[in-house]
């Protein structure tokens, strides 16, 4: 009982969760950020989350910087007439 005061409970921060989301999309504009819901749970009227995605805007940018072209085969093709 004194955790759960001090702590919260869980259904506390899972409702945080939507205001962490819409805080997100605000201060990080280009982040994508989704949220999967159980549709069992909506027709029960709770949420329930499946899955939860986050990608912010910041490192999407930096990994394509940083991105190399580059080409690739696939080895089937090679196998027949090149024996490769």
């Amino acid at each position: 009982m004194v955790l759960q005061k001090m702590e919260g409970s869980f259904l506390d921060e899972y409702n945080k969760l939507e205001a962490y989301v819409h805080e997100i999309r605000l201060s990080n504009s280009g982040s994508d950020v989704v949220i999967n819901l159980s549709k069992d749970g909506l027709e029960q009227g709770k949420k329930k989350i499946l899955r939860m995605y986050i990608c912010f805007n910041a490192l999407k940018l930096g990994w394509k910087e940083e991105l190399r072209p580059f080409i690739g085969l696939d080895g089937t093709i090679l196998k027949s007439h090149y024996n490769g």
